[in-house]
């Protein structure tokens, strides 16, 4: 008698072996995200002072690394103290390979006697020599990169190559961190070192309730870590801001209640000193008179938010450029606009690390011939 044929499975049991095999598997990679949180981002930012020992804003404020501002200006700041030396100190250098960078993630910081982040400056000033006050935030400080690679410092080298003994001075985030706070420093203290031209730059933090220097959008939120994930892969990341909304618009219409319970507005860039508050235009109406009176001349320049910029991708804040542009040039302000020096890069390639977004040396390179011609043909020297 020949042995009967083995009955096959039936296809809706092998599918239900199939669904469930699937099922708990995605219960599992659920499980395992869920334990393991977030993932942490590269390149995250420590501290450390002279020595390399680490330390806390906290204790370097107790150290006496960090000081209040005197004289302060329209609200109460702190700076870096005058002579102090440190490290910003970033993590996964092993990963990210940042040339600007020691081997283990540092770039040292020198503050000048001035409280600068600056070379020390001789008073009085030389013979024949003339002077560019730079005053900002952390775009023209120079936040993550050594000093030198700032756009201040390589404008100077530029100019140098033609116009002769030219000294640029940075003067960017001395304990000044809004527009109302860089023309503060500019009339009682900056100005003590004779500028013969000031230049006034911009972040777009400065203008609009932010996260920082970047605006996030909504990011997915299913209920699942793991779909989130998908989908964020898939998507949109909340960096890329849905081009069908009026981000702008949004922004300058929020009050203050909505932006400071969401945290885009805080003591960092408090709600009063916002564009939509009047304070920028004011600001700078009160700078150019500044300078015209000393006859100096006084420009301005514009730095975009490090998003939304690359090829194919959609940068939605050109609205607040246009705004600013056209609010300068109603006050008789020279201005320039740096974003089309930096929209054909992908933003990634721009920043510092992937948790910090501030300008790297690329991104300053990319917008020094744009500045550096602007500057020329403003400056009749």
């Amino acid at each position: 008698m020949l042995p009967r044929p083995a009955r096959r499975r039936r296809p809706v049991a092998i599918a239900v072996l199939v669904v469930g095999a699937l099922v708990f598997a995605l219960g599992l990679a659920e499980l395992t995200l869920r334990l393991l949180g977030a993932p942490r981002a590269l390149g995250e930012l420590s501290y450390a002072d002279a020595d390399g020992k680490p330390v806390t804003p906290q204790e370097a404020v107790a150290r006496g690394l960090i000081v209040p501002v005197d004289p302060p200006g329209p609200r109460p700041r702190t700076m870096f103290a005058p002579g102090v030396n440190f490290y910003l100190c970033y993590s996964d250098q092993d990963r990210l390979q940042r040339d600007w960078l020691d081997a283990t993630g540092r770039v040292a910081v020198r503050i000048n006697s001035f409280g600068l982040h600056e070379r020390e400056i001789p008073k009085p000033k030389p013979t024949g020599q003339r002077r560019i006050v730079c005053v900002g935030d952390s775009f023209t400080f120079g936040w993550g990169i050594p000093e030198e690679a700032g756009w201040v410092r390589l404008l100077e080298n530029d100019l140098r190559r033609d116009q002769g003994d030219v000294l640029t001075i940075n003067c960017g985030a001395a304990g000044t961190v809004c527009i109302d706070e860089y023309v503060a420093g500019l009339t009682t203290r900056f100005h003590e070192f004779g500028p013969d031209a000031v230049i006034l730059t911009i972040c777009l933090n400065d203008l609009i309730p932010n996260n920082g220097v970047l605006v996030f959008g909504p990011a997915p939120d299913t209920g699942s870590v793991l779909l989130d994930r998908i989908l964020a892969a898939c998507g949109r990341t909340p960096l890329q801001l849905d081009p069908a909304e009026d981000w702008v618009g949004y922004l300058l219409k929020m009050d203050r209640a909505t932006a400071q319970a969401a945290q885009l507005a805080h003591d960092d860039k408090p709600f009063e000193a916002m564009w939509s508050q009047g304070v920028p235009q004011k600001s700078l109406r009160e700078a150019k008179a500044f300078c015209e009176a000393r006859k100096i001349p006084f420009l301005v320049t514009l730095w975009p938010f490090l998003q939304g910029l690359g090829p194919g991708r959609y940068y939605p804040f050109q609205k607040l450029h246009d705004l600013v542009a056209a609010d300068c040039k109603a006050a008789g302000i020279p201005f320039l606009d740096v974003t089309p020096a930096l929209q054909g890069t992908r933003e990634e390639e721009l920043w510092v690390t992937p948790v910090d977004a501030h300008a790297n040396p690329k991104a300053q390179q990319l917008a020094l011939p744009r500045i550096a011609a602007f500057v020329r043909q403003h400056l009749a020297w």
